[in-house]
């Protein structure tokens, strides 16, 4: 059951970030402003851009907030397991958006 919350929460963190503005505009504005730092904001668009990109970084977030001890071998298992996840659910949501129109 862990897992599970632990895999729905990767994905919801990928899609605030990516395809939400957030309470009072706060990650709109945040996302604006990265894109706008020189040398930085190309890659973090490529970043905001891909799913499995953002995916990876979210679940190494959820590893170390949702654990009290660590293990650089499950940091890497949960960012790409984050990545997987995240590629998989919103193919499957893009898809179910597309059926419905």
């Amino acid at each position: 059951m862990t897992l599970i919350l632990s895999l729905l929460a990767i994905y919801g963190l990928a899609f605030f970030i990516k395809e939400t503005d957030g309470p009072w505009n706060l990650i709109g504005r945040w996302r604006n402003l990265m894109m706008r730092i020189p040398f930085i904001g190309v890659q973090f668009f490529k970043l905001l851009d891909c799913y499995f990109c953002l995916g990876c970084h979210c679940g190494w977030i959820v590893y170390l907030l949702s654990h009290e001890s660590y293990s650089w071998q499950f940091f890497v298992l949960w960012a790409l397991a984050g990545g997987a996840i995240s590629l998989i659910l919103s193919g499957v949501v893009a898809k179910l958006n597309s059926s419905h129109s």
